[in-house]
C-alpha cells in the first residue's frame, strides 16, 4: 500500500470512529435549508395607464383619424347688421388630425433546464411572464405619457453668470454645454436634443463657480449639462429637471449621474448601453426624436402640427393650442391661501380659453410634497384636532393638500393627481371632460390600439454553443396603438418648476 493511500486510510476510519464515538454535534452538518418563497421587490404603479381609456379600432390603418371644428371665435363677424341687411356668415374651421399607431412590447424567456432546476421551488416560466407583464405595465405608463417621434427645439445657447465664491475654479475659461430630454428619454435614455453652448472666462480666484440657464424648452423634462475645456471634447456634468445649473469644479472625465429624489428614476441606460453617459451633439438631433414612439399625452400638448394634423417640432407648424408657461426654477408660492403660479398661469388662462376648468392637477411627488408644505406650513393653513375614542385630543402631524380651489372656474375643486411617471419640475393640468356644445367627445385622451396587450409565443430555434440558445419558452407581450388627445386646447403644462 502506498503512503498516500494509507494516509487517506487511516484518515478515513479516524473520523468513521470519531463520529461513532462522539455522537452527532451543531458541526457535524445536518443543515436544512431556510429558503422562503421567491420574493419580488418591482413597484409597479401605473395611474395614467389606469386612467387612459383604451379602445379597439374598428380598422386598419397606419393613423388613428379624427376631425375636430376649431375654435374661430375671435374671428367671427359682428353678428349686427342693421335693417335690411343680410347676417354676416360664420366662419368655420375644420382640421384634421392624425396620432400614428406604433409597437409597444417588452419579450421574456426561460429554458428548459432553469425549469427543472427549478422544480419544487418555483416555475421560471410564470415568474418571468409576470415580471414581464409589470415592466410592460410601467413601460405602458412612462410612453403614455412622455413618448415623443419628434424632435425638441435646440434650446438657446446658455447664459452664464459667475461667482467668485462656491467653487475650486481657478482662472480658466469653461464653455457649457446643455440639451433637453423628453419624457421618453429621461426613463429609457433613448436620447437628447440638438445640443447648444457657451463660454466663461474666469480671469482671476481659486474658488469661482457659474450658474448656467437656457430658455426653456417645450416639451422637455429634464436638460443635460456638459463641460468642456475647449468647445470641442465635452464631458457630462449632470441632469436637471428645471432649466439651470450651478458648477463648482473643472472636470476632465464624466462626472456620475445624478441619483435621489431630485431626479427619481432617471435611467442608467444611455441610447441602449447600460451605464453609459449622457453625449452632446451640437450639430444635429441626438435622439429626441424617436421614431419607434407613438406620440404620448405631452407631445400632444408640446408639438405644433401640420397640414395634415401630426404632431412636428415646436416653431414648425400651427401652434399648439394648449396653455405653456415655465418658472424657470422658481419655486412655487403661496397667495391670497391658493398657489399662486398655479392659479395664475393654469387656472386663469384656461379658463380665458375653454371657460372650464381642468379634471385634475398631474404632478410629481415632489411637487404634491411642496405644495402640501407650502400651504399647511403657513400660518393660515386650516387645522383640525379630533378627539379619540377615549376623549382624549390626539394631533396627527403630517398633511396634504388634496384639492385646490379654482377661483377664476368660480370656485371648482381640483384633485392633486401624484404620477409616477411625470418627472419632478413639471405639473399639467389635465381636461377628461369639455363643455363644449356638440362636442361628440366621449374620451377625450385614449390609447386607440389596433391590438391591446396579448402574449405571443415564438418558436424554439435550436443556437448551438450559445447559452440560453437550446431548449426554452421564449414571448413577448406587446401592443400596438396610438395616444389620441382631442382637446388639447383644454390642457396646460407648468414646467421648470424649482
Amino acid at each position: 500500500m502506498s503512503a498516500a493511500l494509507e494516509n487517506v486510510t487511516e484518515e478515513t476510519l479516524a473520523n468513521i470512529a470519531k463520529a461513532q464515538t462522539t455522537g452527532i454535534l451543531e458541526n457535524t452538518g445536518f443543515y436544512s435549508y431556510d429558503l422562503s418563497g421567491l420574493v419580488s421587490l418591482i413597484p409597479v404603479v401605473t395611474p395614467f395607464r389606469d386612467l387612459v381609456s383604451r379602445v379597439k379600432s374598428k380598422d386598419g390603418n397606419p393613423y388613428a383619424v379624427w376631425r375636430a371644428i376649431m375654435d374661430t371665435t375671435a374671428s367671427q363677424p359682428d353678428p349686427s347688421m342693421g335693417w335690411d341687411y343680410a347676417a354676416n356668415e360664420v366662419i368655420f374651421s375644420e382640421q384634421d388630425f392624425q396620432a400614428r399607431y406604433k409597437p409597444t412590447g417588452l419579450a421574456g424567456m426561460a429554458t428548459q433546464d432553469a425549469f427543472d432546476l427549478a422544480t419544487g421551488y418555483a416555475d421560471p416560466f410564470q415568474v418571468a411572464t409576470f415580471q414581464t407583464l409589470n415592466q410592460v405595465l410601467i413601460g405602458d405608463d412612462r410612453k403614455l405619457l412622455g413618448a415623443q417621434s419628434f424632435a425638441l427645439s435646440r434650446p438657446a445657447a446658455p447664459t452664464i453668470v459667475q461667482s467668485a465664491t462656491g467653487g475650486t475654479i481657478g482662472a480658466a475659461t469653461v464653455y457649457v454645454g446643455v440639451a433637453a430630454r423628453t419624457g421618453s428619454g429621461y426613463y429609457y435614455g433613448s436620447g437628447n436634443s440638438q445640443g447648444n453652448s457657451a463660454s466663461t472666462t474666469f480671469a482671476s480666484g481659486a474658488a469661482n463657480s457659474l450658474t448656467a440657464s437656457v430658455g426653456a424648452v417645450r416639451g422637455a423634462v429634464c436638460y443635460d449639462w456638459f463641460q468642456s475645456a475647449n468647445g470641442t471634447t465635452w464631458y457630462y456634468y449632470t441632469t436637471t429637471t428645471v432649466n439651470s445649473v450651478t458648477m463648482t469644479s473643472v472636470i476632465n472625465a464624466d462626472r456620475a449621474l445624478p441619483s435621489g429624489t431630485a431626479v427619481p428614476d432617471l435611467t442608467s441606460n444611455w441610447k441602449g448601453t447600460v451605464g453609459a453617459k449622457p453625449t452632446i451633439n451640437t450639430a444635429a438631433d441626438n435622439g429626441s426624436a424617436n421614431a419607434n414612439d407613438y406620440d404620448g399625452f405631452m407631445a400632444s400638448l408640446s408639438g405644433d402640427y401640420n397640414g395634415n394634423g401630426q404632431w412636428v417640432q415646436p416653431g414648425t407648424g400651427t401652434a399648439n393650442p394648449s396653455i405653456f408657461k415655465s418658472l424657470d426654477g422658481a419655486a412655487l408660492t403661496l397667495a391670497g391661501g391658493s398657489v399662486q403660479e398655479i392659479e395664475n398661469a393654469l387656472f386663469l388662462p384656461l379658463w380665458n380659453q375653454i371657460k372650464s376648468s381642468p379634471t385634475a392637477l398631474m404632478m410629481n411627488a415632489a411637487q404634491a410634497q411642496e405644495i402640501a408644505n407650502l400651504v399647511l406650513g403657513s400660518t393660515s393653513a386650516t387645522t383640525f384636532l379630533n378627539t379619540d375614542a377615549s376623549g382624549r385630543i390626539s394631533a396627527t402631524a403630517g398633511g396634504r393638500v388634496g384639492e385646490i380651489v379654482n377661483a377664476p372656474a368660480g370656485g371648482v375643486t381640483v384633485p392633486i393627481e401624484v404620477h409616477t411617471s411625470l418627472p419632478p419640475g413639471t405639473i399639467i393640468a389635465r381636461t377628461d371632460r369639455v363643455p363644449f356644445p356638440n362636442a361628440n367627445i366621449s374620451n377625450v385622451l385614449e390609447y386607440r390600439n389596433l391590438r391591446d396587450c396579448a402574449q405571443f409565443d415564438y418558436g424554439i430555434s435550436r443556437v448551438a454553443n450559445t447559452a440560453g440558445g437550446g431548449p426554452r419558452r421564449e414571448f413577448e407581450i406587446r401592443s400596438v396603438g396610438a395616444f389620441v388627445n382631442r382637446a388639447p386646447v383644454a390642457m396646460g403644462v407648468l414646467s421648470n418648476v424649482g
